[in-house]
């Protein structure tokens, strides 16, 4: 999957910093063949997004949750509903590597469209808890109608 237009790389980008800062890894870029292995044949992907606290004040945090929204919550799945739901898109528990048969919660995005600016410090704040607040600005970045509907997220408890 390439992404060849600014508000895509941006995106990726944001994603990328987000998500390493969770793992303490630098951010890398993905092959093909990783993203395959990342995102399923029907579009889901196997990320899970944490929901700020309703008092966060974090524009890019509170965009997020926003657009990965579902209006009817998550199923728990059984290790072999899961295995099934797996199956569907090509995927085996076995291919997990942090995987141990646990119960699994479903979540399936159906939240509208949403349109969302924030600034590269919300990132940084979402990503490491470090807070910016004085000093120059490090940009803005603005997605509009960003649309996550038919995502599929799973999340389980790691032993």
């Amino acid at each position: 999957m390439h992404c060849r237009s600014t508000p895509l790389q941006t995106l990726a980008l944001a994603c990328a910093l987000l998500f390493a800062g969770a793992s303490q890894a630098a951010p890398k870029p993905l092959s093909d063949a990783e993203m395959s292995a990342v995102r399923g044949a029907d579009g889901s992907i196997l990320a899970g997004v944490q929901t700020p606290s309703s008092n966060a004040q974090n524009p890019f945090a509170n965009g997020l949750s926003a657009a990965f929204s579902s209006s009817t919550g998550a199923t728990l799945l059984t290790p072999s509903e899961f295995s099934a739901a797996l199956a569907g898109v090509g995927l085996t528990p076995s291919m997990l590597s942090d995987y141990a048969g646990q119960t699994v919660s479903q979540t399936v995005v159906d939240a509208k469209p949403v349109t969302f600016s924030f600034n590269i410090s919300d990132v940084l704040q979402s990503t490491t808890g470090l807070q910016y607040n004085s000093g120059p600005s490090m940009g803005t970045i603005t997605l509009k109608d960003f649309d996550a509907r038919g995502t599929t997220i799973w999340v389980w408890h790691h032993n």
